[in-house]
């Protein structure tokens, strides 16, 4: 009989990877349990709702993703690197070889999802807004108004981007558009 995994981690792990992989909605309970040698019993109990392991992927991605980014208020100074880290944490999705980039899950508020997942995904819409606008007023360059317009231009770009460089499986499209991003923010 193979290792029993308990750890909450490693089971998000491995959802994470099965998302990336098939997709939000093809992540596969009795997969993940094969996978990680977790009892389906165990994974209902740390994950309580029907849809609450792809909800913990979810939520932990938006968490690390706003965390690696930072306060936007304490950047001011740093401007031009917080928009490279900005840039990075999208193209990071990309390094796998293409795989699924849960930021696109999350940017795409697809009708089939649980309502519990859409709310997530507009959730994670409206910290990326507003975390960049932030910085983009921050900075001192533009009024809240012409922030938040830059900010929408800049996450439909992104989101494009990484779609564009997803799809043709060019990483390097994504590094030309997100090259132009920068200097439209930088001007």
């Amino acid at each position: 009989m193979g290792v029993v995994v308990t750890n909450r981690s490693v089971v998000l792990d491995t959802a994470d990877y099965m998302i990336r992989e098939s997709g939000l909605l093809g992540l596969n309970v009795d997969q993940l349990v094969s996978s990680t040698g977790t009892s389906e019993q165990d994974i209902s109990k740390m994950f309580s709702s029907n849809k609450g392991v792809e909800h913990a992927v979810l939520q932990r991605y938006i968490d690390r993703f706003l965390q690696i980014l930072g306060d936007p208020s304490t950047q001011t100074l740093h401007f031009r690197r917080a928009l490279d880290t900005y840039i990075a944490a999208f193209q990071a999705g990309m390094a796998d070889g293409g795989e699924l980039f849960l930021s696109a899950v999350l940017g795409d508020k697809d009708e089939e999802l649980p309502d519990e997942l859409q709310e997530l995904a507009a959730t994670f819409a409206r910290r990326n807004r507003v975390w960049l606008a932030d910085l983009l007023e921050y900075s001192g360059s533009w009024s809240s108004e012409e922030a938040l317009v830059k900010s929408d231009f800049v996450l439909a770009a992104l989101e494009v981007a990484v779609l564009i460089g997803n799809t043709s499986e060019d990483p390097e499209i994504f590094d030309n558009l997100s090259t132009n991003i920068h200097n439209i923010c930088m001007q």
